[in-house]
This record gives C-alpha cells, sequence and structure tokens, in this order.
C-alpha cells in the first residue's frame, strides 16, 4: 500500500508561487546530485580503469626506486672497487707479485679440481 506524500496544507498556503517554484528547483537540483553521485557510483568500467592507473603508477613507482637501488648499490660497488684497486696499486711491488701468483695458484686449483669431478 503505497501513500502519496502530501504537501503540508500549513507550509503550502505561506509560500509564495516564487517559493514553491524556487522550492522545486532546489528539490531538482538536489536530485540530479544524487543521480550524478549514484552514477559514479554505479560506474564500473571507470573504476576498473581508475583501478589499473593507480596500479600503472605504482609499478612505475617501485621500478624507480628499483633502479635507483640499483644505480647506489653499482656506485657503492664501483667506489669500494676503485679503493680496492687503489690499495693493491700502493703495495709494494713484491707484495703485489705473490698476491697474482696466490690467485692464479686458486685458479688452476680450481680447475684442477674440477676437471678430477
Amino acid at each position: 500500500m503505497s501513500q502519496a506524500i502530501q504537501p503540508d496544507d500549513a507550509a503550502t498556503e505561506k509560500q509564495t508561487p516564487d517559493e514553491i517554484v524556487a522550492d522545486i528547483e532546489a528539490t531538482r537540483d538536489r536530485l540530479a546530485e544524487n543521480l550524478d553521485a549514484l552514477t559514479d557510483k554505479l560506474d564500473v568500467k571507470a573504476h576498473a580503469q581508475d583501478a589499473v592507473h593507480e596500479a600503472g603508477a605504482k609499478v612505475q613507482a617501485t621500478v624507480s626506486d628499483a633502479k635507483e637501488s640499483v644505480a647506489s648499490a653499482a656506485g657503492s660497488a664501483a667506489a669500494r672497487s676503485r679503493t680496492l684497486v687503489d690499495r693493491f696499486r700502493a703495495l709494494p711491488l713484491a707484495a703485489q707479485a705473490a698476491i697474482g701468483a696466490g690467485a692464479a695458484a686458486l685458479v688452476v686449483t680450481l680447475i684442477v679440481r674440477s676437471a678430477r669431478s
């Protein structure tokens, strides 16, 4: 059983025709705003596109952070490598030769063990 909404007779009698028209226009505006809000909420395609854009932005940010991290690590490793090379060059020639011979002996030992396996 539906009931029609009846205007308040006391309020209707006190309103001028201009006030009634203004009230109707204000009600139309509120209804239009509510309809727009509902349409936006129910627009699945737009929500999906927004989610895709947000995910893409997150991926780009993650990739950018990873690039910066790798570049920083590479720069740090290069600096350590230069420091190690500089320290090696500062050693006396005899020490350099001993280190080189030891490295060569290690490589030969690893190759021989690998060949026996």
